[in-house]
């Protein structure tokens, strides 16, 4: 079937305004022409109208432009009609939007065919009269998505966490060991229960948290001798114990202050020289314990900076250098003494908090230290710093908030204070 090209608008003659019949062109749809005969457009707003109870007046809420639909009534005649009738249906029940061109406008717009009728009588012999129904398609977009790092770097540690004691499990071992080495080994356990104590005790803890901690406390190190004979819930213990300091700490900053001596435990060991078969033994458990107790508290740093809510750049660039050159240090070490998989798992958290704090800070206001010369509230520094404003209060809510200052009022002097250059709102 021969396709009739696009017919564009006549013009007018200069000088005259021109006319609807000046404006009229050859609609189609998919390059299919047709004739048309009425066209019914119909369009509007999105409103979400609430109507309240006790109210007379609604509460419209707009929410868009409606999708513009066209009824259209047209047909296609001549000798060759059903050839045209042919092609049109095949184009109207195409997949996807197509190409309409409107015959009152002449412009282009992808529409769906959402409905269609083909009436063909004997009266009107050589004619197919359609009605069809087009629905306006705007551009495909992508939906954009985003990452929960928070929730990621939660699932990372947790993960981690749950390898541990079969891991510890697999290279810990006093069985037909010297005595020495037992010895040795217990006393890894009084340095770790004493490790978690101190932690503890600058924690100010209360209720569940300080019975679970002071339940795992007990098995260390009154009940080092039989755990000690089962590496499996050794390793169980020392994880939950971790855990029980961390989860004492009602705010995640202080959550840190707590973990990060026992993310830096073992440093102060003396390497154990592999001479003898019973010090190979010896170094191995070492390395084994304090690994275990690196990598639990590291993981809880991570879930801890995952619950933190930054309100700065450089408050939460400092945090992330802090814990990374940590957990880094560690990476480094067990990469060193051949220890690959002790080394990955310290990446995985270095990396899941790097992008972590990395996304969740991204828009936040850089901020920078001031540090008044006396006391005074936080609203005069605020307005020192920042003018008076819409701003000003929040700016003084911000000083307090992140300097943990006891009373608004009382802002100490000669200690520095972290300042948010912008107060952001969400």
């Amino acid at each position: 079937m021969a396709i009739v090209p696009q017919q564009a608008p006549v013009p007018a003659p200069a000088g005259e305004t021109p006319t609807w019949r000046d404006r009229y062109v050859q609609g189609s749809f998919r390059g299919v022409p047709f004739k048309t005969e009425q066209r019914e457009q119909t369009g509007g707003r999105r409103v979400a109208l609430n109507e309240l109870p006790f109210r007379d007046d609604p509460v419209g809420e707009d929410l868009g432009r409606k999708a513009r639909d066209a009824q259209l009534d047209c047909f296609v005649i001549g000798p060759d009609y059903m050839d045209r009738r042919d092609a049109l249906i095949d184009a109207l029940e195409a997949f996807g939007p197509g190409t309409y061109v409107d015959p009152w406008t002449g412009k282009q717009s992808q529409v769906y065919c959402d409905d269609y009728r083909v009436v063909e009588t004997t009266e009107e012999g050589g004619m197919a009269r359609f009605s069809i129904l087009f629905r306006e398609s705007g551009a495909a977009k992508p939906i954009a998505s985003s990452v929960d790092t928070s929730a990621l770097s939660q699932s990372v540690a947790s993960s981690l966490t749950a390898d541990l004691p079969v891991q510890f499990a697999d290279r810990f071992s006093i069985d037909k060991a010297a005595g020495f080495v037992e010895d040795a080994a217990t006393s890894l356990v009084e340095a770790a229960a004493i490790a978690a104590e101190l932690g503890a005790a600058s924690s100010g803890g209360l209720g569940q948290a300080l019975r679970s901690f002071e339940t795992g406390l007990r098995l260390l190190p009154g009940g080092t001798a039989s755990l000690l004979r089962s590496p499996l819930a050794l390793g169980q213990s020392i994880v939950g114990l971790v855990a029980a300091v961390a989860a004492l700490s009602p705010a995640p900053r202080a959550r840190l202050r707590t973990l990060e001596p026992l993310a830096r435990y073992g440093a102060g060991l003396d390497a154990v020289p592999r001479a003898t078969p019973a010090r190979t033994r010896q170094a191995d458990n070492q390395d084994a314990f304090v690994h275990l107790v690196r990598a639990a508290a590291g993981a809880e740093l991570v879930s801890a900076v995952a619950a933190i809510r930054w309100t700065n750049q450089r408050d939460a660039t400092a945090t992330r250098d802090r814990i990374a050159a940590i957990l880094d240090a560690h990476a480094l070490s067990a990469a060193d003494a051949g220890e690959d998989l002790r080394a990955e798992q310290f990446d995985r958290l270095r990396t899941a908090l790097s992008r972590d704090i990395g996304a969740r800070s991204a828009g936040l206001a850089r901020g920078y230290r001031y540090t008044p010369r006396a006391t005074e509230p936080s609203l005069v520094i605020a307005q020192r710093l920042h003018g008076f404003g819409r701003t000003m209060e929040s700016q003084a809510d911000a000083i307090v908030a992140m300097n943990r200052v006891r009373h608004p009022g009382f802002v100490p002097g000669g200690a520095a204070l972290d300042i948010v250059a912008e107060v952001r709102n969400g």
